[in-house]
């Protein structure tokens, strides 16, 4: 499989969102610990929320360095 110029940087832009949407979420997994573990029943739904928050941008973010990272393996391909 080789790749143009344009292609390879189209392909490690991909690699970078997958990367960023794994960090997001780990992040939001780390930051959003302390809401969630706090005794008081606001601090926790409000943790729960932003958790849900976090993990939709970052699954989001992945989906999006996969589908690119497919898209353009399949048009080397071809």
């Amino acid at each position: 499989m080789e790749l143009s110029p344009e292609e390879y940087g189209a392909y490690w832009r991909a690699s970078i969102r997958v990367a960023a949407g794994i960090l997001v979420f780990f992040f939001g997994l780390r930051l959003t610990s302390p809401l969630r573990t706090h005794p008081a029943v606001g601090a926790s739904v409000l943790g729960v929320v932003l958790l849900v928050l976090l993990a939709l941008a970052g699954t989001f973010l992945a989906i999006l360095g996969v589908a690119r990272v497919v898209r353009t393996a399949v048009d080397v391909e071809t």
